[in-house]
């Protein structure tokens, strides 16, 4: 980064390196629910884009990856679907970058420039509107009728009309840095690195209200119920919680120099990075207990997977990229590129996406596809035809193949493409459990929800006691072979009395 920057960008340099990219982190660590768990095996591609990429959204429907490149003035659109790059030209500097709820409407903050720039998705043309002096933290409103950017050289906030592009400025603290919206859209939250506050927003008439927490409040983030709102003070090493029905804070402890925040999609768990001694402090929302996890060196940006089942710490000085396995805390480092700072996942959670700043580089970390669902299975003559629909989830990569599974015995049958086959040298009489599983580049899918099968008995084969005491074929060769006097005296002997 040059001198020339703004003093947020010089602030995030010497002393935060990033402290502005909290709250539209913390926007987009709070997607939908899935229902599908993230695997555990992982591989990673490295997509080249501008010079110091920064900082990294990805749109609703997963279908474009947008980077902002502070060197190179642009943005970088990376289709999911085979990773080729678009550049687009925005204004000088950019940092963050936030989509559009209905994925129409890219909104970047151009640091040098003061301007946001709106990328429109549908063909990539750029609109350009002036806000305020060093734009920083960005965030849309639920409804996408409004787009929240703080101005960290004025001390104001620009509520900007997506139906027309007007900008209202509203007066904030000192240096505002990260901005995040309540679920409701009722209320924006503002952190005022140069003076120890947060400012409460209410948008129905643009009020502000000024609620004191820590020394150089950084991130914030909001619970999924609008509840709480939780802010790290960088300076103080604490995280502020603030109850939103009456504004009241309580200050928790955490490691030193807290970055960026987020929240797990159930609400129950607070993530937060811990840049000055390589840890993250998981805090319970029941009771605000601190559990302290190691992770690597300058962890920075941190995202939460959809079904809340991992979490992402980006470790600026290490390389890696940190999953932590929320059930346990265990953590798996993972190799990527050069000073890595902004993540955020797809929301399916087929992948992850890094800001590598110093190599131009973003990260697709991708993973084995969830398990086929609806599996249903036939039964036939010693066979079974086993059909499923393919995961919404690949993993990031493509499925190459499909094998299902008959137990007992093992039988199994596999495609490339097709979503059936038939299983085939079992047993009839036989109930069978059978599972599905996918795989592609990674590797393969757990199993399937099994689906039980029972093969018929064939009529020939269904004969009773009686039949096979008695069968036709038996009178025609007794009578054949002068049998017929012994065959009728049986029979005389069998009929019921009158």
């Amino acid at each position: 980064m040059n001198n020339s920057y703004s003093p947020s960008i010089r602030f995030l340099r010497n002393t935060l390196v990033l402290a502005t990219a909290f709250a539209t982190l913390g926007v987009m660590t709070l997607p939908g629910l899935a229902s599908a768990s993230t695997p555990s095996t992982t591989a990673v591609t490295s997509i080249t884009v501008g010079a110091n990429p920064f900082f990294v959204a990805v749109s609703p429907d997963g279908s474009s990856v947008w980077v902002t490149n502070l060197n190179s003035g642009t943005v970088s659109r990376i289709a999911t679907s085979n990773n080729t790059v678009t550049p687009i030209t925005v204004g000088a500097v950019p940092q963050f970058v936030a989509v559009s709820p209905d994925g129409l409407s890219v909104w970047v903050t151009n640091n040098g420039a003061g301007t946001v720039s709106r990328i429109a998705t549908s063909d990539n043309t750029v609109t350009s509107i002036t806000v305020g002096s060093g734009p920083a933290g960005v965030a849309v409103s639920p409804d996408g009728s409004s787009v929240w950017v703080t101005n960290y050289g004025a001390g104001t906030v620009s509520r900007i009309a997506t139906s027309n592009n007007t900008v209202t400025p509203i007066t904030v603290g000192s240096g505002p840095l990260g901005v995040a919206m309540s679920p409701d859209g009722s209320s924006v939250w503002v952190t005022n690195g140069g003076d120890g506050t947060v400012s409460r927003i209410a948008t129905s008439d643009n009020t502000v209200t000024s609620i004191t927490v820590g020394s150089v409040p950084a991130g914030v983030a909001v619970s999924p119920d609008g509840s709480s709102v939780w802010v790290t003070n960088n300076g103080a090493g604490t995280v502020s919680r603030i109850a939103t029905s009456n504004n009241t804070v309580t200050p928790i402890t955490v490691g030193s120099g807290p970055q960026f925040v987020a929240v797990s999609p159930d609400g129950l768990s607070v993530w937060v990075t811990n840049q000055g001694d390589g840890t993250v402090s998981r805090i319970a929302t029941s009771d605000n207990t601190v559990t302290s996890i190691t992770v690597g060196s300058g962890p920075l940006g941190v995202a939460v997977s959809p079904d809340g089942s991992s979490v992402w710490v980006t470790n600026n000085g290490a390389g890696t990229v940190s999953r932590i396995a929320t059930s346990d805390n265990t953590v798996t480092p993972i190799t990527v590129g050069s000073g890595p700072l902004g993540v955020a996942m797809s929301p399916d959670g087929s992948s992850v996406w890094v800001t590598n700043n110093n190599d131009g580089t973003v990260s697709r970390i991708i993973f084995p596809p969830q398990p086929p669902s609806n599996v249903t299975a036939t039964p036939g003559d010693a066979n079974a035809t086993i059909s499923w629909s393919a995961p919404t989830n690949t993993g990031g990569s493509p499925i190459t193949g499909y094998s299902a599974t008959a137990s007992p015995g093992g039988k199994s049958c596999t495609t490339t493409t097709a979503t059936s086959c038939t299983i085939v040298g079992l047993t009839n009489g036989t109930t069978y459990s059978v599972s599905v599983t996918a795989t592609n580049a990674v590797g393969t899918s757990d199993p399937s929800a099994p689906v039980s099968v029972t093969l018929p008995i064939p009529a020939t084969l269904a004969a009773t006691g009686s039949d096979l005491m008695n069968p036709p074929w038996l009178a025609i060769a007794l009578f054949g072979f002068g049998g017929g006097a012994l065959l009728v005296s049986r029979r005389r002997k069998t009929q019921p009395h009158s």
